[in-house]
This record gives C-alpha cells, sequence and structure tokens, in this order.
C-alpha cells in the first residue's frame, strides 16, 4: 500500500476572454495621468489584484498637505524610483491598515524632487470593503475629518464604469470638508485649518473625467443603437 500523500498542486486557470492579460510600462503611464494615483489596468472586480502608479513631484508651489487613509485591505508599495524622497528606489514595504499619506518627499517645496511608485491592493471577493480619510489638526494633532467610503467592487467592475473608488469617491467628502470653516476649526484648540489642497492630488479631475467618459459611453451606445435603428 502507497505512503504517497495526495498531490496539491495548484494550478491557476486561464484568464477570461474578457479579462486579457495587460501589461503598462509605468513611467509611460504616469507621464500622462492626471491625478498622483491612478489604476494601471482598467481590471475593477471583485477580487481583481488593482495596480496603481503613484506620483508626487517637488516644486516651489507644491503642497500636498497629509492625510491618513484606513483601509480593510492590504496596500503593497513598491517605489520604482525616487530623488530626494523618502522612499528609496526598489523599497518594498506593505503599508499598513492606517497609515500617513503625503508626498513621501524630504522636502515637497525643492525642485527636482519626486516619488514615482506603486501601491496594489487586492479587492475582496464578497462584501463590504470600507475605507475612510482622515485629517488631523495641524496644531494640535486632533482629528477633526472623517470621511467614510466603501471601496467594494461588483463581480465585473472596469475602471470606467466604477472608477477606483479611493480617488473617485474622495473629492465629494473633501468638498465639505474645504468649503465649510467651522468643519475645519478644532474642537480643541480653536485652530482653524488650512483647505485640503485636492487640486493638488488631482483626484476631482480623475473623478470628473471619469464621470464624462462613463457618460460619453452612453452616448457612444446611443448613437450606435439609432443609427442601427434607421
Amino acid at each position: 500500500m502507497s505512503d504517497a500523500k495526495p498531490s496539491r498542486e495548484l494550478v491557476i486557470p486561464p484568464p477570461r476572454p474578457d479579462r486579457p492579460p495587460l501589461r503598462a510600462n509605468l513611467l509611460n503611464v504616469m507621464q500622462k495621468a492626471n491625478t498622483t494615483l491612478t489604476p494601471l489596468f482598467p481590471y475593477m472586480h471583485a477580487g481583481a489584484i488593482v495596480p496603481t502608479g503613484a506620483l508626487f513631484i517637488g516644486g516651489p508651489d507644491r503642497d500636498y498637505g497629509q492625510f491618513y487613509h484606513h483601509n480593510s485591505v492590504d496596500e503593497v508599495i513598491i517605489a520604482f524610483v525616487a530623488n530626494e524622497a523618502t522612499l528609496q528606489t526598489g523599497q518594498v514595504y506593505n503599508g499598513g491598515r492606517v497609515h500617513g499619506v503625503n508626498s513621501f518627499l524630504k522636502d515637497q517645496k525643492k525642485a527636482g524632487s519626486f516619488a514615482l511608485f506603486t501601491v496594489t491592493q487586492r479587492q475582496l471577493d464578497e462584501g463590504a470593503q470600507p475605507e475612510a480619510i482622515t485629517i488631523l489638526c495641524a496644531q494640535c494633532r486632533k482629528e477633526i475629518f472623517r470621511g467614510e467610503l466603501d471601496g467594494a467592487s461588483p463581480p465585473d467592475a472596469h475602471e470606467l464604469e466604477h472608477p477606483f473608488a479611493t480617488i473617485a469617491k474622495v473629492p465629494p467628502l473633501v468638498h465639505e470638508y474645504n468649503t465649510d470653516p467651522g468643519r475645519r476649526t478644532c474642537p480643541d484648540c480653536g485652530h482653524v485649518n488650512e483647505p485640503f489642497p485636492l487640486r493638488t492630488w488631482g483626484w476631482d479631475l480623475y473623478a470628473k473625467q471619469s464621470a464624462t467618459m462613463a457618460h460619453a459611453k452612453q452616448v457612444l451606445h446611443a448613437a450606435a443603437s439609432a443609427g442601427e435603428a434607421k
């Protein structure tokens, strides 16, 4: 009688026809990006591995501010190339479920400084995927703003119909904070904090262009249907 253990070979099934393998050059993608953080591929479905590119550039007029990101999934960061940054070229690490987010530059006002890296997360297979953005008082570090969102994806989500939630769902939340001085006033020390520099991050532009392109797809389909009906 054989004592051989049954094989537990893991087999990766072939990709679905509507999800062909893709490749991207990080430098080329971020050269044309309209935001500091953007997905490298369109696949946003439940269970998808979502790599995003991130680029921060220093300069005399730069102000990225800082916020804290609360995530329910892990984020793996790979620094592809950096200059005068807190990240080192080739550095790899797993970000905490709660982590501070800023420019990752030693001096964001210094021209020629930059950080180019990827942030990769895996969407949950099912259920809610809660995230939150928090801002602390610049004077006493008390939390003065918290915006919550659900980063979960439908089963067959693509970026055109379901833009990356961490980017697209934040602008409306931060807009409420920016336009209300009362929400930016610390209840402990009374300091009135500056509005968060959302435009520097480009997330509002990503959200607006995503909504416009989703509408453009609907208009295109409607035009095609009208043409077929003639």
